[in-house]
């Protein structure tokens, strides 16, 4: 197969996407394809006129230019065979208040939730909370706010300058697993255990001090199966094509759903490579069935 990995693009994500596409296309060579990288910073129409020399094109860009759903909008309209699902799904899943919409619609668990506009909405809404932009990435655009004091946060200042829509979460305490879907099979849950009094933000995902441990030792099983039940409910209804992750926090014996990541992360120390390694399938299996997969959908 020719492949086109489209990576880059001009986001705060742009270092991450490219890591993760350098390795992606090492995977595919290993598995005998023939794979090329776009950079997406390049923009639409350069990536229309090559288009034609590829069989499927492969996106490894995060954040909104990449998950947001437009990329997968072009994509669809030109009838290219592509890694990803329905653009409307990517839309819903990635912008993070219409994914809480959603999780709501479907009566799927996740944190009590409300938009805001001001400091004023924030201590309405009382703490402990989570402040995050509908558009963050990779925890970018987190605060957690435990005390009063958090409120002098030089992030949550930025945040209310902002033109983003923010919303607040009540915080919960709990053990933080993820569940990687593959097609609409749910891969073995992993445990997240971040450094001592850290969480799992930009910093940890990619610096490898977090642990991620294969089946969740910490988590009872059938908590582990209700969490992958959701995972791949969420997958399905959202239409997300070949591959996801559903993060979730354990607080009181019950999952509750965090967020869902429709390109998941695809780097050396990302999760779903490691989700996938404890269901005995290597990187570059895992990428093969990914683009198998791909001409089955299309």
């Amino acid at each position: 197969m020719k492949i086109l990995i489209v990576t880059g693009g001009v986001s705060s994500e742009r270092l991450i996407s490219q890591m993760s596409a350098k390795q992606v296309k090492e995977g595919l060579e290993k598995s005998g394809h023939k794979v090329k990288l776009f950079d997406f910073k390049k923009g639409y129409e350069s990536l229309r006129k090559i288009l034609k020399d590829f069989d499927i094109v492969f996106p490894v860009i995060h954040g909104e230019e990449g998950e947001g759903g437009e990329l997968q909008k072009f994509l669809q309209s030109l009838k290219i065979p592509f890694v990803g699902g329905d653009y409307q799904g990517y839309k819903k899943g990635w912008y993070k208040i219409s994914f809480k919409k959603f999780c709501d619609d479907h009566k799927i668990l996740t944190s009590n939730w409300r938009k805001i506009k001001n400091l004023s909405d924030i201590k309405s809404f009382g703490l402990p909370a989570v402040l995050k932009s509908t558009k963050g990435g990779s925890s970018r655009e987190v605060v957690i706010l435990k005390t009063e004091n958090d409120y002098q946060n030089p992030l949550l200042k930025k945040l209310l300058k902002s033109q983003d829509e923010l919303f607040v979460e009540r915080f919960l305490e709990g053990t933080e697993i993820t569940v990687a879907v593959l097609k609409d099979s749910a891969l073995p849950v992993l445990e997240i255990i971040p450094p001592k009094d850290g969480w799992f933000d930009y910093k940890n995902k990619y610096s490898g001090e977090t642990k991620e441990i294969p089946f969740a030792p910490s988590v009872d099983k059938k908590i582990q199966e209700k969490a992958q039940k959701i995972a791949v409910k969420i997958h399905q209804d959202l239409d997300l094509g070949q591959f996801s992750r559903t993060d979730f926090i354990v607080n009181s014996g019950k999952p509750y759903v965090l967020e869902v990541n429709t390109i998941p992360g695809l780097t050396a120390t990302s999760l779903f490579p490691k989700a996938a390694q404890a269901a005995g399938i290597s990187f570059p299996e895992l990428l093969d069935k990914i683009v198998k997969l791909t001409i089955e959908f299309k």
